[in-house]
């Protein structure tokens, strides 16, 4: 079974059978959606970022910008890398400018996380002890690609995903779990930082480059090594937890208000990244 599908299907059957709505999923992190723009705003989200993690960005404008190259122009909201476009120089920026769309989706400038390493910070909330990751992995994008500073995602075949959660302690784990955590209540996320070594990211010597916070992927179901086995169990403890969280949180807005609106950006996000 693809595994897209057995997270699906496993999620729904752990709702069913702790008596609670699978389409309240949606609402997990719906306290930091943005009902007037009908995204979850990048800018929105990256403002919870203490000031040591963050990267100078601000929405394009179409302005000069006083800016450290490279920089990435993305969509102010988007999954999986779709529509980003890297700019080395002034000249590369007017470039990407005139290929995007931008008036139809409200693009951002971010300036390079420089860092020698990328990771991807998956984790779900216990919905029993808030101040407790029920489910907490670290995974190393690696890109065989020459180019300094690629555009890692699940849409590059270039990029390989290792997870390297059981190399790391309890105390690791802990440290590099403090971090993320300072950044809100998220009931699921996925948090892409670049840090020069494991030890940097365990001390915080790092910059966040993203926050995914609308169903994100369990990014080290996508390292090539694990069997089917440990995948399946991956994603059996993912959704037994989400679903948990779902329980816990009754309170929030109709599911509706955030999937239909999601869905039809996240739609147009992905058009405009194919047609250009």
């Amino acid at each position: 079974m693809p595994i897209r599908l057995l997270l699906i299907f496993s999620f729904i059957y752990y709702c069913v059978r702790i008596r609670t709505n699978p389409a309240r999923f949606f609402q997990i992190n719906a306290q930091y959606f943005n009902k007037t723009k009908g995204i979850f705003s990048k800018l929105d989200i990256d403002r919870l970022i203490p000031a040591r993690w963050l990267l100078r960005q601000c929405l394009d404008n179409g302005q000069s910008l006083d800016f450290t190259y490279p920089v990435f122009v993305k969509p102010e909201w988007g999954q999986n890398a779709y529509g980003i476009r890297r700019a080395d120089s002034p000249a590369e920026l007017e470039e990407v400018r005139r290929a995007c769309t931008c008036d139809k989706m409200p693009c951002i400038i971010q300036e390079a996380a420089t860092e020698a390493r990328e990771f991807e910070i998956f984790f779900v909330l216990c919905a029993e002890d808030e101040s407790k990751p029920a489910v907490l992995s670290v995974t190393e994008a690696h890109n065989s690609e020459q180019q300094k500073l690629p555009i890692n995602s699940i849409n590059n075949s270039n990029t390989v995903y290792r997870e390297i959660t059981e190399s790391l302690n309890a105390a690791e784990l802990e440290a590099i779990w403090q971090h993320v955590s300072s950044f809100g209540r998220f009931g699921i996320s996925r948090v892409g930082v670049r840090a020069n070594s494991v030890a940097d990211l365990v001390k915080g010597d790092f910059h966040v480059i993203e926050i995914n916070l609308f169903v994100p992927l369990p990014i080290n179901l996508l390292d090539p090594s694990k069997t089917r086995k440990q995948r399946i169990n991956i994603a059996l403890k993912t959704t037994r937890n989400l679903a948990q969280i779902v329980k816990s949180n009754p309170s929030y807005h109709p599911a509706h208000t955030v999937f239909f609106k999601k869905w039809l950006v996240a739609r147009k996000v992905k058009l405009l990244a194919v047609t250009r």
